[in-house]
């Protein structure tokens, strides 16, 4: 896993990091970008960057928890850089403030850089030039991007390195070694198979700062500590030039043999037109990031860069032996140069190299048949639209991240469906002057776009409904009818805020209508003639019940009048 991830549920179809990673090491798939680790220089400026804070560095705090927790005894190297940092305003406070949270030992790394500035300068005796190797993110990018330049990086470890050696020689292998500095390609650096075991955990500045926050350690309050060990005229390191400076070497801008490139474009272009130059220099100092180390990524700071660089000079003119509890030069532990010795390998990520026609037809794909089609505006992250193109064959990249080609679908979509809808649709803008009709509405509200546009829209229908839609910023509709155009609509019409305007969008219910009525009026009829048949009804039944009611009378007076006859006779004849 690579020191840098991504949140997926925070990442979409932003592109930015693409925008300013400068060697694309970034893959887009269903709109999330993935950062490749065979592709990453670790530069981090991804992660600076990112407006959804989508991009996250691998932590280190919780190796330092853990470290504390356990009692380790822990030794610090810090980078001078910190003096950049608003709320580390005074050295001594922090050093107070990071024994206080379980530190053992608080060192600077300006120590490592001593020697490695002083390797630096003896290997200048070679003929052939020499490219820093101080720089992590710069070492990546030659080691990726041009193996070919290799044979001139100077074969140094780091400053981190050679002074991580160096508190294990000095405080026993058993101690921990924690660096902490601006630099996120740091975390990827320590890592490297040859540096194993020298540097045990590295956190960022920002990463301090919450782990001081963390354990309630506040710098301002602390009792004032010492440095067990300091850097002297090395701290000055982390500015541009400053590993010219800390050798003894010109910084001069306009020196013959010596130059410094800071920030990563600038080194990109550099060691494009390197053979072209390398033939009158003798030391070139990379920085991946513009201004030095002053400026990393893991250094949050409200200050600019020429507060920061004047915080570190005058830091650097304290002294070396200012505030420290015991003062050696590095030289006189360490007289072994090959513990300041490294190799650099190739780690040159290969592509197959896609075909015109393979291009060509993924161009194609956005709408872009000739060159004349090729926009090379930048929106997806890419220079140009043939390197996206190339992007996407290599699978870094995705067809619909181009988002001129995006937008124009998603408008030749939307005027489909304008233009050919049967709904009426006018579009006016918040003095109610029309904007803009479609085809349906000019023929229903019969008149012609180009006659009505800029004028208001009383002139073609009743703008009430747009009054109210605009007045109220809610959603107004019901059923309208038109006399003078012999229609009868439904109508919506509602306000759209971001572009200021009321749209209408009139539905032709008149057949609708018309069919309404019909069985309004056949639905009257049915009823009236089912009153009339009820009532009709009524009046037979009422009459047939009269002459059920008479019959049934003179019966009961004929029967009543029968059986006392039978019971007459039945009395006789007992």
């Amino acid at each position: 896993m690579g020191i840098i991830s991504t949140i997926e549920a925070s990442c979409r179809d932003c592109y930015k990091c693409v925008r300013h990673c400068p060697v694309k090491a970034i893959k887009v798939t269903a709109g999330h970008a993935e950062v490749m680790e065979d592709r990453c220089i670790a530069d981090g400026w991804c992660v600076t960057i990112c407006p959804q804070q989508a991009k996250k560095a691998m932590d280190g705090k919780e190796l330092v928890r853990k470290m504390i927790k356990a009692g380790e005894k822990i030794a610090v190297s810090l980078a001078p850089s910190f003096v950049a940092l608003q709320e580390f305003t005074s050295p001594d406070r922090l050093v107070g403030a990071l024994r206080a949270f379980g530190f053992t030992y608080v060192t600077e790394s300006a120590e490592g850089a001593e020697l490695v500035a002083g390797e630096h300068l003896r290997l200048l005796s070679d003929a052939r030039p020499l490219i820093t190797s101080c720089c992590p993110a710069a070492v990546n990018l030659i080691e990726i991007y041009y193996p070919h330049l290799i044979k001139y990086l100077a074969p140094v470890a780091s400053p981190m390195i050679v002074h991580g050696k160096l508190l294990k020689e000095r405080y026993g292998p058993e101690v921990k070694v924690v660096f902490i500095g601006p630099c996120l390609g740091k975390k990827a650096e320590y890592r490297r198979a040859e540096h194993r075991g020298v540097i045990d955990a590295v956190i960022t500045f920002e990463e301090l700062s919450e782990l001081l926050a963390e354990a309630e350690v506040d710098c301002s309050g602390q009792t004032p500590g010492v440095f067990d060990r300091v850097g002297g005229q090395a701290r000055v390191f982390p500015a541009p030039g400053g590993l010219a400076k800390t050798a003894r070497l010109s910084t001069d801008l306009l020196a013959e043999e010596v130059i410094t490139v800071d920030g990563l474009e600038e080194v990109i272009e550099f060691l494009r037109e390197f053979n072209q130059v390398k033939s009158s220099l003798r030391l070139i100092e990379l920085l991946a990031c513009r201004g030095g180390c002053l400026m990393g990524p893991g250094l949050k700071s409200g200050l600019s860069l020429y507060a920061r660089r004047e915080r570190l000079l005058r830091y650097t003119q304290v002294g070396v032996t200012a505030g420290a509890a015991e003062v050696l030069t590095p030289k006189e532990e360490t007289s072994d140069p090959s513990k300041l010795f490294t190799l650099y390998t190739k780690r040159q990520v290969h592509s197959l190299g896609p075909s015109e026609e393979e291009i060509r037809r993924v161009l194609a794909k956005t709408g872009k048949f000739n060159p004349e089609d090729e926009l090379n505006c930048g929106a997806c992250g890419y220079n140009s639209c043939r390197e996206k193109a190339v992007a996407v064959l290599e699978g870094m990249a995705e067809t619909e991240m181009c988002i001129p080609y995006m937008r124009a679908k998603a408008e030749s979509r939307a005027n489909l469906i304008c233009n050919n809808t049967p709904n009426a649709i006018i579009v006016v803008d918040r003095e109610l002057r029309i904007i803009e009709v479609n085809p349906a509405a000019e023929k229903k509200f019969m008149c012609r776009q180009e006659q009505v546009v800029g004028q208001n829209l009383q002139m073609v229908i009743d703008p009430a409904p747009f009054v109210q839609a605009l007045k109220t910023k809610q959603l107004v509709t019901g059923e309208v009818g038109y006399p003078a155009y012999a229609i009868f609509t439904w109508q919506a019409v509602f306000y759209v805020e971001p572009e200021d305007v009321i749209i209408g969008i009139f539905v032709d219910i008149t057949r609708e209508k018309e069919q309404r009525d019909k069985l309004a009026l056949v639905r009257g009829e049915t009823l009236t003639k089912a009153q009339e048949v009820i009532d009709k009804q009524m009046r037979v039944a009422q009459e047939i019940a009269g002459l059920l009611g008479e019959t049934t009378a003179e019966t009961k007076v004929l029967l009543t009048k029968l059986i006392k006859l039978i019971k007459n006779e039945g009395g006789n004849a007992q």
